[in-house]
């Protein structure tokens, strides 16, 4: 201390201050003194002193007022009162104002020296005492560690700036908490047992707990305590060194995550190693990094390129059943976006991405990484999180090289799968050709072809489906669905029109696969159910000696299911079948041959040794109902007087109602066979009309198949037999021929026993004397009309013509020229006087005269071979604008013949001389013809007329 010995006399006294300053300085003190209280101010305020010796009054103020100005300069300087004029109340107001003790004059010198002694101890006490304070506030405020105490009750009464730092409280936050408020509540029983050991032993063991930051972060720190005492030694409270190990423990943590890492890849390395299957290395990754790194919501999506779209692996972890089987389009959300960037998507919020689609409202962050193998993805691990930037940059490098190891395992094993596919299907095509070339039952070898493909297909159901070439048909040979048999559909055929599948496959002779059939909007010919929709669909020719018997083809109800894989192993296994089932075919068609061949001669020998038509008849219809495998079959043979079909025969019906049947020709089903001579056939009984023959007998008998072929020998109908079955029959081609064959025989045996041939042909002829009888009709009304003569041959001639040309066919032309040829037959009913009339018909004639197409059309209506010709003579008149007569049709309402000699006939009208005005030139005609077209006539119809006449097709002189 530089003032220790330094000492100020302030006394107004001269004598006194030097007599004092002689003392002092005898004793080893340095004195100075001033005569005024304002010089002794002055100089305070320049140089410090120990000890000042002050009289308490002084010339120029009072010494009290000296000792306080003193006291507010240089606290530390110790002040003793002087006075020769003590009192209580001056000795008081000096101890007040910070004296440190009062003398009275005349004082002993040596109790002053004392006096001076003690307050210089006091103050080298206090300096003591003040530089300890600095140093060890210096200590406490300095210390890297954290400083707390706190009272018996918890509550902080003491920390250090480093504790304040660590913690983020200000002073007077820190001062209005208790050690709870800053410890979690998990610590609270750990923080109570510390608090006991402090109290019993003195001090704590270090221990490691948390204190909460201002902002509600837990620290990690530790500590250790010791007791506080006051100075009679009770104690008043504990203090402790608080240390932050965040540091130590993020340390710790990475040595611990890497530990993890290091345990995570070993063990998807082993899974890769182990796993025999890509759900099993899936299953196995996904549950290590469960238990390792995340336990949330965790999981590996898998991508379908076909459908784009991801779809959860079963695997996966923290989602419920509905999301879990739900595929998401990678149009959409972080996992889609993963997918379509080939890059990790690291999202610290996931309110805040465009992309995100909401599976759990928990979720605030997600962290999504791409498994890329072969340079396609294959899938995407994807993480989520409830707290928001939960993922690191160190997450997103461990999933990334967690996808990588996981895509080199996948495309070991994919490899794997691919070697073992490939010595599987070699052994199944060799399986396929051993259960195959030794097989000639065709409904075995279809069951044996089902079991080998079924083994080596992801398949719902499988269909075999025959080709015929001639009918350019298809039928059902064999369908299954999930092993059940598919009964109902198996014989049904179907034209190639009704199946895009199955005519692509057969005429391109190529493989067709579908991986979405509803998506393409693609037909099904086989599709068995609506609730069930087949998706996959994957169909191969089945070719053998160059032309196409039939197709296979594999159905599945899910979509994208088949590959070109399955492809290429369902063509070799379809070049095996189609042998197969060709050598059975041509096995099963040559010992059904050899059948029927017996058959016919059996009949022939029948025919050739009996007279007895009954007896011929059973005979061939037991053959007919053994070799066509149908339940029922009856002979209904014509009356040629009656014309009528009457029952003669039959076999293996369950009552008598056949026996009551007669038919008329051209009634139901059998007349009409008999009538137009081929054979008619109806699969469906059910929908066929109440008021048809045979109704009765195929509701009472149960029948569902029905088949009739007439009898004809030598161009005569001789009766018809009829076939019946009580379930539907799906006959081919062969059996309609043999069917055609036992017909043909049994016509030959009853024309051999038939007496009424001749009445019988001569039926037939009358019919075809229809037509001359037509034109003797036509002939005598041109010459009733003689202004008109030759008028009908020329227009049926130019109709018929124009009718070629715009491709109407043969059949029709029939019908057309005879509707030509009695085009005015309604004219019967017009009286002379108004058909003949020289000059123009008045409107009540012209009422009468548009009269005749109904006359015609009440005359030959009843006529049944007449019909079919009435579209001439009834609509003839009917105008193309609608104005014409007799029924105002209008446009192609009116039937195409009309319209075409509506046109022929005008055309001869006005190129013809009639008795009220001469005939037109052929230009004037045609302008008219052109004026009129879309007005009276048929715009097509004129523009084919014209060309003809331009090209010289109807031959016309003016």
């Amino acid at each position: 201390m530089e003032n220790s010995k330094q000492i100020l006399i302030v006394d107004d006294d001269a004598n006194l201050r030097k007599t004092l300053r002689d003392i002092l300085r005898l004793k080893g003190y340095e004195a100075s003194g001033v005569n005024s209280g304002q010089a002794a101010i002055d100089l305070v305020a320049k140089q410090s002193f120990m000890v000042a010796l002050i009289d308490l009054r002084l010339s120029d103020m009072p010494g009290l007022e000296v000792l306080k100005e003193l006291k507010e300069i240089t606290p530390e300087t110790e002040c003793v009162i002087l006075t020769g004029f003590a009192s209580t109340e001056s000795a008081i107001q000096a101890i007040n104002l910070g004296a440190y003790s009062y003398l009275q004059k005349p004082y002993d010198v040596d109790q002053l020296i004392v006096t001076i002694q003690r307050a210089m101890e006091k103050k080298e006490t206090k300096y003591a005492l003040s530089e300890a304070e600095k140093r060890y506030r210096q200590l406490y405020e300095g210390v890297i560690d954290g400083i707390i105490a706190i009272d018996l009750s918890g509550k902080i009464v003491d920390y250090n700036p480093s504790l304040s730092n660590l913690l983020q409280y200000s002073e007077s936050e820190f001062k209005a908490l208790t050690i709870w408020d800053i410890t979690p509540e998990k610590w609270h029983e750990d923080t109570r047992k510390i608090q006991k050991q402090i109290l019993t032993k003195g001090y704590s063991n270090l221990v490691e707990k948390e204190y909460l930051r201002k902002d509600g972060l837990a620290i990690p720190v530790e500590i250790i305590g010791f007791v506080s005492q006051d100075a009679l030694g009770e104690t008043i409270g504990m203090w402790a060194f608080v240390r932050d190990i965040s540091e130590k423990k993020n340390t710790e943590a990475t040595l611990r995550r890497q530990l993890q890492e290091v345990t995570t890849l070993h063990g998807i390395a082993s899974a890769g190693t182990e796993a025999t299957s890509i759900d099993e290395l899936i299953q196995k990754t996904t549950e290590i990094l469960q238990q390792t790194l995340y336990t949330n919501n965790f999981g590996i999506l898998l991508y379908d390129s076909i459908k784009s779209t991801l779809k959860p692996h079963f695997s996966y972890i923290g989602l419920d059943e509905n999301r879990r089987a739900k595929d998401e389009s990678i149009k959409k959300g972080i996992t889609g976006r993963t997918v379509r960037t080939k890059k990790g998507q690291n999202v610290p919020d996931v309110k805040t991405d465009a992309d995100y689609l909401e599976a759990n409202p928990r979720t605030c962050s997600e962290l999504s990484i791409p498994i890329v193998v072969n340079k396609k993805v294959f899938g995407v691990i994807n993480s989520e999180s409830d707290k928001p930037n939960y993922y690191t940059d160190a997450d997103r490098k461990l999933l990334t090289t967690l996808s990588n190891q996981l895509a080199i395992a996948i495309e070991k094993i994919q490899l794997f799968e691919a070697e073992k596919q490939h010595t599987k299907e070699i052994t199944a095509l060799y399986d396929t050709a051993l259960a195959t070339s030794s097989e000639l039952e065709t409904d075995t070898l279809y069951q044996k072809l089902y079991q080998e493909v079924k083994e080596l297909f992801p398949l719902d159901v499988f269909s075999l489906v025959r080709y015929d070439q001639l009918a350019e048909t298809f039928e059902i040979a064999y369908l299954k669905e999930n092993d059940r048999l598919i009964q109902e559909f198996i014989g049904r055929k179907f034209n190639q029109e009704d199946s895009i599948l199955y005519r692509k496959v057969v005429l391109e002779q190529k493989p067709l696969l579908s991986r979405d059939l509803v998506k393409e909007k693609i037909p099904q010919s086989t599709q068995i159910s609506e609730e069930k929709k087949i998706h996959s669909w994957l169909g191969v020719p089945l070719i053998t000696r160059g032309y196409v018997i039939g197709a296979i083809s594999v159905e599945a109800f899910e979509s994208g299911v088949f590959n070109e894989n399955h492809r290429r192993l369902l063509e070799s296994i379809a070049a095996q079948a189609a042998i197969a089932l060709d050598n059975a075919r041509l096995l099963e068609q040559t010992h059904s041959q050899i059948e029927r061949l017996a058959a016919l001669h059996d009949i022939d020998l029948v025919i050739n040794s009996s007279l007895d038509l009954r007896v011929t008849l059973n005979i061939l219809l037991d053959q007919v109902v053994e070799k066509l495998s149908v339940d029922a079959a009856a002979v209904l043979l014509l009356n040629p007087r009656s014309q009528i079909l009457e029952y003669t025969a039959s076999r293996g019906f369950h009552t008598h109602i056949i026996e009551q049947y007669h038919l008329r020709m051209g009634e139901g089903i059998s007349g009409q066979a008999a009538m137009e001579r081929h054979l008619v056939q109806a699969l469906n009984l059910n929908e066929l009309e109440d008021d048809l023959a045979y109704t009765n007998l195929m509701q009472e008998e149960g029948f569902a198949s029905y088949y009739s072929v007439p009898l004809v020998a030598k161009g005569q109908i001789k009766g018809v037999l009829d076939l019946f079955n009580r379930t539907p029959l799906n006959p081919d081609q062969e059996w309609f021929n043999f069917l055609e064959t036992l017909a043909g025989q049994a016509a030959i045996a009853i024309d051999n026993t038939s007496l009424l041939e001749d009445l019988h042909r001569t039926n037939v002829e009358l019919s075809l004397a229809y037509d001359t009888t037509l034109e003797g009709w036509s002939k005598a009304l041109d010459l009733r009309d003689k202004e008109t003569e030759g008028h009908t041959q020329r227009v049926v001639d130019m109709t018929l013509r124009i009718a070629q040309s715009m491709g109407i066919d043969n059949e029709d032309l029939t019908h057309i020229r005879r509707g030509a040829l009695l085009h005015d037959i309604g004219k019967m009913g017009i009286p002379d006087s108004i058909l003949l009339k020289p000059g123009p018909l008045s409107d009540d004639e012209w009422e009468v005269m548009k009269r005749h197409p109904v006359y015609a059309h009440d005359l030959l209506f009843p006529i049944t071979h007449l019909r079919s010709a009435l579209e001439i003579p009834y609509h003839h008149h009917e105008k193309w604008n609608g104005l014409g007569y007799p029924l105002g049709l209008k446009g192609e309402q009116i039937p195409l013949p009309a319209r075409i000699f509506a046109v022929v006939d005008v055309w001869d009208a006005l190129t013809s001389d009639r008795p009220y005005r001469k005939a037109w030139t052929s230009k004037k005609a045609l302008e008219y013809i052109r004026e009129q077209s879309g007005t009276q006539f048929d715009p097509k119809v004129v523009d084919v007329f014209l060309s003809l006449i331009k090209s010289e097709l109807i031959n016309h002189t003016e």
